[in-house]
């Protein structure tokens, strides 16, 4: 994690965002640099003279909310990690916002040390990965033909499936770590993944998870 990690937040109600500000910023290093009411404030300072290590985001918001912010800066190419707050924790939301690129998603109704665990984790390996998400997925997996999960099943090498096991562990372990607890180099690992991406058209670390929940390969 850097030495300070620096964070923007977007929410149009001051009182909630003023609050957010000062609670993060009690939990050790990280700073909030900039405050923004909406995501057409956000947008507006692209491309940022001082690239945060985070962005906070409100999901409903005047002008510009927070699936079209996350949106636009995914159209700009902006890999800023993006955990998402908000009172909405319907399944189809959740998966959208997960489909789109963000980092992590939380209510608003979370606890401080929930909020720390989000902030740490995506700090650290780049994703937080909690309860909703897992329960909208394995909600989704459901619905699909038990005859499509096991011709994907079928697909998949024993390694594989333990390779993705270790992706979606509660841990949180990065590339190099899993390589470690797999006992082979990181290079066989990043083979693992790459196949795995090849196969279901799958783009990041984040998509491996939501593969793997929605089909139920493994419970998390």
């Amino acid at each position: 994690m850097p030495a300070q990690v620096s964070i923007f937040i977007a929410d149009d109600h001051t009182v909630v965002r003023k609050g957010l500000k000062e609670l993060i910023e009690r939990m050790g290093d990280y700073k909030v640099v900039q405050e923004f009411d909406n995501g057409k404030e956000l947008l507006d300072t692209y491309p940022f003279a001082e690239k945060p290590d985070m962005l906070i985001v409100d999901l409903t918001m005047p002008l510009i909310d927070g699936k079209e912010t996350v949106k636009r800066l995914k159209a700009l190419n902006d890999a800023t990690p993006v955990l998402i707050l908000t009172l909405d924790t319907s399944e189809q939301t959740i998966i959208e916002l997960f489909k789109l690129g963000v980092r992590g998603y939380l209510p608003k109704s979370c606890s401080a040390e929930e909020l720390k665990k989000a902030i740490d984790n995506i700090a650290n390996t780049g994703y937080y990965h909690n309860e909703l998400l897992q329960k909208a997925l394995q909600a989704e997996g459901k619905r699909n033909p038990e005859n499509e999960r096991q011709k994907i099943l079928e697909q998949l090498t024993e390694r594989e499936k333990a390779f993705l096991a270790l992706v979606c562990d509660a841990e949180e372990y990065t590339y190099e770590q899993i390589a470690d607890k797999m006992k082979v180099h990181r290079r066989t690992v990043d083979g693992y993944r790459e196949s795995i991406f090849e196969k279901f058209s799958i783009r990041s670390k984040t998509g491996l998870v939501l593969f793997a929940i929605k089909y139920r390969f493994v419970n998390v």
